[in-house]
């Protein structure tokens, strides 16, 4: 009887820690509370253990706590913040220089399950100092992380419209090389003209569209779980 009571008590720990390790509760990275909560879709293997997010959406924590996401051959984006009702996720660049990111990466592919609104050319230019005080009256912002007492980088946006072309065609003649265009994932804001793509402040926006409710390693892990449990309480009870 006694060894009934002791694998009794075994069995109510194990339900314990199995429940506890299988709930899948809201995780962050940080004990302050200021990133971002980690709910399905996404999910953290080392905060909730495998299967609580879906494939594609798995976050990790750095050696600071942040909230970081790896997109396929884009590399890793720290999260400011995931709007779950909105299906809006904002990455920002760790070293503060989104566009050098946009310039080095190819990021109008390779996304999935995230998916941009839309997408905007932009044309960077590597302009001489002086340009700074003759570009105030052209659509162009300065990039500070990309600039330097010698060089200045601008960036324009570059359609097919008679002022865009002008705009390049004005830099070009006070000097400024054309360094690359890019393609840049704008957000919903852009899109609907309530404000402008600023490469110095803003974030990278992307969005995903609701997985599809399949089964998961997790509920298949879990049953497997409770099958063993149950061939354990069945031991204990025979004893």
């Amino acid at each position: 009887m006694a060894l009934s009571y002791f694998f009794l008590v075994i069995f109510l720990i194990i339900i314990n820690i199995v429940t506890g390790q299988m709930s899948c509760a809201p995780a962050q990275c940080s004990n302050a509370g200021n990133e971002p909560d980690i709910v399905y879709p996404f999910g953290n293997k080392d905060l909730q253990g495998v299967g609580c997010g879906y494939p594609g959406f798995n976050l990790t924590c750095n050696t600071f706590d942040r909230t970081v996401l790896k997109l396929p051959q884009s590399g890793e984006f720290l999260v400011r913040k995931i709007d779950y009702p909105n299906k809006e996720i904002r990455l920002y660049d760790e070293k503060n220089c989104l566009a050098r990111r946009l310039l080095q990466l190819n990021l109008n592919v390779n996304l999935l399950p995230f998916k941009a609104y839309a997408y905007q050319m932009y044309i960077f230019f590597n302009c001489p100092p002086s340009i700074t005080s003759n570009s105030s009256a052209l659509a162009v912002e300065k990039i500070p992380c990309l600039s330097n007492p010698t060089t200045t980088v601008l960036a324009a946006s570059s359609s097919d419209s008679e002022v865009d072309r002008h705009i390049t065609k004005v830099l070009i003649s006070e000097g400024c090389e054309i360094l690359s265009p890019v393609i840049i994932p704008i957000p919903f804001s852009a899109i609907t003209k309530v404000s402008s793509y600023e490469f110095s402040t803003d974030d990278l926006y992307l969005t995903w569209n609701e997985p599809q409710s399949t089964p998961t390693y997790r509920s298949i892990k879990k049953k497997g779980m409770w099958t063993s449990l149950n061939s354990l309480l069945v031991y204990i009870l025979v004893i």
